[in-house]
């Protein structure tokens, strides 16, 4: 994966390209929107020194950095592409098989995540400011931070080869 950590990989710049890649097609939609999943347990704040786990490893640490950096992507979007409706939500402590292997079961059943999602895909999405953050609190400062989240930006361009001009 280039260097790069594999949870921030997939998490993070595979979505980045993704987008970019069907942003023609959603913007002939009449009410285009990307919905990004992040989580309550996001980094605090974009560590741009370890974004890639370069200081060492940590699970946990991979996964809160990645879903801050799934945070910002979705902010940074709002801004770069107005007409796009752009969102971040957390489903809340679900008990998915990475959960329960690391904690055990201290969440909603799976069955019961899909009530934010139906949120963020009805016209009840729509209310609010583009980038809105539901649930889990708005997520971290730095996701509101217009500085990190352009430097973030340009890492992703830089990483991915993938602009949004």
């Amino acid at each position: 994966a280039q260097g790069y950590d594999t949870t921030f990989h997939v998490n993070v710049l595979a979505p980045f390209v993704l987008t970019r890649r069907l942003l023609p097609l959603l913007l002939r939609a009449d009410s285009p929107r990307v919905i990004t999943t992040s989580s309550i347990s996001q980094a605090s704040r974009l560590d741009f020194d370890n974004l890639h786990q370069e200081k060492g490893y940590s699970a946990h640490s991979a996964y809160s950095l990645s879903k801050l950096g799934d945070h910002c992507f979705t902010t940074g979007l709002a801004r770069r592409v107005p007409a796009l409706r752009c969102i971040t939500m957390d489903p809340g402590t679900v008990n998915t098989k990475m959960l329960l292997a690391g904690w055990g079961p201290c969440g909603i059943p799976v069955s019961a995540a899909d009530n934010t999602y139906n949120l963020a895909v009805t016209d009840a999405g729509l209310d609010g400011p583009n980038g809105k953050y539901y649930y889990g609190g708005g997520g971290s400062a730095d996701a509101r931070d217009p500085v990190k989240v352009d430097q973030l930006w340009g890492l992703l361009e830089e990483q991915t080869g993938c602009t949004y001009e």
